[in-house]
Parts: C-alpha cells; structure tokens; sequence
C-alpha cells in the first residue's frame, strides 16, 4: 500500500502539480460553483419579486380600469335613469292636458245638448247646478260623473255667481267695474288687491263706516286678484305645506272668489292685521259675523262650514251677495253653494 501511495504522489510531483494545489483548486472551483448557484438564486429571486410586483400593478390597473369602466356604467345609467323619468313627466303632462282637454269639451258637448233640448236655468238658484241639467243617455254614451267634472262659473249670476273647487273662472278674467273702497287699509298705497267691484264696494264703505261708529276698527287687507296672481301664491303654498295641506286653505288659479271682485279679508289692529282664525273670537271679529249681512255681506267659509265648503274656517272672508240674499243665507245657517244649490 506504501508502494501505490509513493507511486501516486511521485507521479504528481513529476507532472508538477501539489497535491495540496489540486485540492485547494479543486474547493477553490467548489465555492466559484456555490457563489454562481447563489447568484442565480438571487437573481432569479429578484426576477421573481419583479414580477410579483408586476403582477400587483397589473392588477390595481385592472382594479381602477374596472371601477371607471362601473363608474362609467352608472353613470351612463343613471342618465338613462333620467331621460327615462324626463319622457315619463312629459307623457303624464300630455296625459293630463288631454284628459282636461277631453273633460272640457264633454262639458260643452252636454251644455250644446242641453241647450238643443230647451233646458231652462233658473235665473237665481239653478243654472249653475250640473244636478238640475237632465241629460239623455244614449247607447254608447259616457255619462259625466259630476262628482269630479269641473264646470265653468255663471257669470250671468252677478252677485251670486259661485266659484269654489267645481266651478272656475276663466283665468284672464276681471271684472270692468273694479274701484278702490274708501275704507281703512292695512297697508299704504295702492295695490292690485285694493280694488273691488263697485256695488260691493259701496256697501263695504258703509259696513265700515257702522263699525267705526260702534267702536270697532277694520282694515281691508285683499279684494280683487287676478288668475296669474293666485296661481303663484297657490304654487308657493304647494310648494311649502303640499298640494293635500294647501287645498284646504287656498284655491287653484281661476277657483278664487277674490277674482270675482266681490270678496275682500278684513281682518283689525287687534290681530296684527293679520288673516288668522283668531279674529273669529275677538270683538272685530264677532262684530262681523253678526252685522255683515246687514251690508250684503257673508262669511263666506264660516265656522264648521268646512265640509260644506271645502275650505278651512275664515272669518276674514266675506263675500258680498246683495242685502237680501245675505240675510237669508245667514239666518238659514247655509253655504252659499246650498242657497244655489249647487255643489262643491
């Protein structure tokens, strides 16, 4: 063994290599493989983490494009949304103005029947009464329900032309006889609301006059108002309490007594001035609830009266209707629409 060994290491030393060289070279190549295994390892640890990273980039990329693609989306639907709803209100306005259009010309086809069938009015009670105005019925003919049907005001009345929720005025109309009382007013100067039909405002000078001299003080507040005034203050008072809430207090534009002329709110210093259901219980207010007919007046929504007249309680509101008429409607405990006989 000695021999094989001697032989081995004389042949290295003849061919001028240590052994000591070759092991040294041989770790020496070992390591240089380790780094180059690590190295790669690295590097391909780093390739990896780069496209990790990548990899989350790509995805919040994807993330956003998709949230302004969804964005996108609803937006888009939300304006369809809108269109949608625009078409919807203009069907439902082109729906109502045909059906107002379809109602008022049933009202003057029944008015052109009656006429054909010599129906007479009753000059002071009956002509406005959609109840008095026996129609034939036809096979196929729709009757109107005249519990619904609006109908024109008859301005032939006069003084006793109704107009309330059923029966309205056309909105253009004004009376050609308007004049400004000679009474107490509750502001300076001269307004549209200042004005009043000349009989009616004739008797208010002497209702005011009465009270003057019995110690009571009234100030007119509103008289005439013409149909597109009432139409802002009716769409304002919508617009604050609701239709349902403002129906009950306020009527819609060409539905107003005051466009007639013949109506005026009074109300006295001891309310403010104000139009308030509190003037019922004062002095002024009693006062006018028990003389007013005296002049041609009535409270025209009294206390109690609301199902009777559709309108809440004001004793603000008087209405005139000649000296006659007044007393009567007074003393019965009626509604002007029950003296006519004539629906609400």
């Amino acid at each position: 063994m000695k021999k094989i060994v001697t032989v081995s290491t004389l042949a290295l030393l003849l061919a001028g290599c240590n052994p000591g060289d070759q092991q040294a070279d041989d770790t020496t190549k070992t390591e240089q493989k380790s780094d180059e295994t690590t190295q790669s390892n690295e590097e391909t640890k780093k390739e990896d983490t780069a496209k990790d990273t990548n990899k989350e980039e790509t995805n919040k990329t994807d993330e956003t494009t998709k949230d302004e693609t969804t964005k996108d989306e609803t937006t888009k639907d939300d304006a369809s949304d809108e269109a949608t709803q625009e078409d919807q209100d203009s069907s439902d306005e082109a729906t109502k103005d045909e059906t107002e259009k379809k109602d008022d010309t049933t009202i003057s086809d029944n008015n052109s029947t009656d006429k054909q069938k010599g129906t007479t009015s009753n000059k002071n009670k009956s002509s406005q009464d959609p109840n008095q105005e026996k129609q034939s019925k036809s096979k196929g003919e729709t009757q109107v329900d005249d519990k619904s049907a609006e109908a024109k005001a008859d301005l032939s009345l006069g003084n006793l032309v109704v107009v309330n929720k059923k029966y309205s005025l056309p909105i253009d109309y004004k009376p050609s006889d308007l004049v400004v009382p000679n009474v107490s007013f509750s502001y300076s100067g001269v307004l549209e609301q200042s004005y009043m039909r000349a009989p009616a405002a004739k008797q208010m000078e002497k209702m005011f006059a009465a009270a003057k001299s019995e110690g009571v003080t009234l100030n007119a507040v509103s008289g005439f108002r013409s149909g597109a005034r009432q139409k802002v203050l009716y769409n304002n008072y919508v617009a604050r309490d609701g239709k349902a809430a403002a129906d009950q207090y306020s009527a819609r534009p060409g539905h107003s007594e005051h466009q007639t002329g013949l109506t005026f709110d009074i109300s006295s210093p001891s309310v403010g001035n104000g139009l308030t259901a509190a003037l019922g219980d004062t002095k002024e207010g009693k006062w006018i609830a028990n003389n007013a007919a005296k002049y041609g007046f009535i409270v025209r929504y009294d206390r109690g009266f609301q199902s009777r007249t559709g309108y809440t309680y004001e004793p603000w509101h008087i209405r005139y209707v000649g000296v006659d008429v007044a007393t009567q409607i007074k003393n019965n405990g009626q509604t002007l629409e029950e003296y006519m006989k004539v629906g609400h």
